[in-house]
């Protein structure tokens, strides 16, 4: 490393020399090692510890790796196991709908696309796993949305901006609350070209074993091909692909 690399990249190396020491290491070590100034070293340790990546030894002085981390890490094993799980159903909706079909984890106020089953027609989706979408604007979102608590419904407005992303994007809260009151009685959530335009997109939730929605599963296609007609038709057979991918993870409810 040199001291010319951007801090980012500093932080990344500070945890990865930490991850090799079982029995951590001081600033001393980690600068001398890094080839980084103490005051660099300490501050991104600083700002680790803050956010629970790193913890101090007060009798070593040493620094160790925190179990926020092994957090991070158990999420994504989580996602991987769900595609697993998963993965029939996607591949039985890809089957009788013929259009793109995506499995979409909840992370913090974003979904990401961890699985993709691509339409057999000539003109598909652009779409890619490891994506991040907004919620509010897209169907994957809005199923996700509609069944997560109250209190963190307030929080995600309170943090989000909802910014136009096509002229059909809903962007006042009380009409976007409104739609998600509907979501959660219907089961399903609509895309109707609200984040891209020319996309049509049915989505439904996917719930853990304690009942919090932690993913969606959708058909998505072109709206030449794929009207919003058709994606209500198809509606009920998504609602019971989450359901059964629900039940797979320990979900007891309907």
């Amino acid at each position: 490393m040199t001291t010319k690399d951007p801090m980012p990249v500093k932080t990344l190396e500070v945890l990865e020399i930490l991850a090799s020491a079982r029995e951590g290491l001081g600033v001393t070590e980690i600068s001398r090692t890094l080839n980084l100034s103490k005051s660099t070293v300490h501050r991104i340790l600083t700002a680790l510890s803050h956010k629970q990546y790193v913890w101090k030894d007060e009798v070593t002085r040493r620094y160790k790796l925190g179990f926020k981390l092994l957090l991070l890490s158990s999420q994504v094993l989580d996602s991987l196991e769900l595609r697993q799980i998963a993965r029939a159903e996607l591949v039985d909706l890809a089957n009788k709908s013929r259009e793109t079909v995506h499995l979409v984890w909840l992370d913090g106020d974003e979904g990401v696309y961890i699985e993709k089953i691509d339409t057999p027609e000539t003109i598909g989706l652009l779409s890619r796993i490891g994506k991040r979408a907004p919620l509010y604007s897209t169907a994957v979102g809005k199923a996700m949305l509609a069944f997560m608590s109250e209190e963190r419904l307030n929080s995600y407005f309170r943090r989000v901006p909802l910014v136009p992303l096509t002229p059909h994007t809903i962007v006042d809260e009380g009409k976007l609350r409104e739609y998600l009151f509907r979501v959660r009685e219907q089961g399903f959530a609509l895309d109707c070209e609200e984040n891209r335009e020319g996309v049509i997109c049915v989505a439904a939730p996917i719930f853990q074993a304690d009942g919090k929605v932690i993913a969606a599963v959708s058909i998505s296609g072109p709206s030449f091909r794929f009207s919003v007609e058709r994606a209500k038709e198809l509606a009920p057979v998504v609602k019971e692909a989450a359901k059964r991918i629900s039940r797979k993870l320990g979900f007891p409810g309907d």
